[in-house]
């Protein structure tokens, strides 16, 4: 019998409440009743400091700390940050590196909400990812797309994943063909699309990497995640 379910959700909060951050954690593999509780803003507000409303209230710094520092929000799959010059939200969204290891039919998706992405903003949507020692089969262009999900029509354009247009010589003539650029951070980033989001729609938007037409072996792509960041802003 799971007596966590006999007891309020509030009481099971406050028990784990008068514990410790690694206890909680611990607690969270006890029932789905304790990893939904221990989870919560609730039992984790009573592990901050007494004075944390007082040390963030500071808005200046805390304003310049989210632009230079990332942080983890939802199950950790997303993060965020904010331009420091427009105060524009940030995310990139990502679980763990992928690697890619041996694959025909390579298709890379992802989908973010505009709820959680700033008003009547131009955003853009950036493949964040790297190319292993020992690659092939990412010399032909693959297919990038941004669309909402309530579109139907869902326009591709190329991008080639391997080469910056300085590297490229002898390629045929491609309009609106995507190149990477190298990051300060050391990875390359290719922009996927864009999209504009207006005031208080809720919407869903979806990005996509995709090479199916060629189906050769392909291997050594690694992928970091996919930024969303605002776009035209100085």
């Amino acid at each position: 019998m799971d007596i966590s379910s006999k007891l309020p959700e509030e009481c099971i909060a406050d028990i784990i409440s008068k514990t410790s951050p690694p206890d909680a954690s611990r607690m969270s593999l006890v029932s789905r009743t304790f990893s939904s509780v221990a989870a919560s803003n609730l039992v984790w507000e009573a592990f901050l400091p007494p004075d944390h409303q007082q040390i963030i209230s500071e808005s200046k710094d805390l304003y310049f700390s989210l632009c230079d520092n990332p942080i983890l929000v939802g199950t950790g799959n997303r993060s965020f940050t904010i331009h420091k010059w427009s105060g524009k939200k940030i995310t990139c969204r990502f679980s763990e590196v992928a690697h890619l290891v041996n694959v025909c039919w390579l298709h890379v998706w992802g989908t973010i909400e505009t709820k959680i992405l700033s008003p009547n903003t131009r955003y853009g949507a950036y493949l964040i990812y790297t190319i292993g020692d020992r690659f092939r089969g990412l010399d032909k262009p693959a297919k990038l797309s941004v669309r909402f999900l309530d579109e139907i029509r869902c326009d591709f354009i190329n991008a080639h994943l391997l080469s910056t247009t300085s590297m490229v010589i002898d390629a045929p003539e491609e309009e609106d063909a995507r190149f990477p650029r190298d990051r300060e951070d050391k990875w390359m980033e290719i922009e996927t699309g864009e999209f504009f989001n207006y005031d208080q729609v809720d919407r869903v938007v979806e990005m996509q990497l995709r090479e199916t037409e060629v189906l050769n072996w392909k291997s050594g792509l690694v992928i970091h995640g996919i930024e969303v960041r605002p776009k035209d802003l100085r």
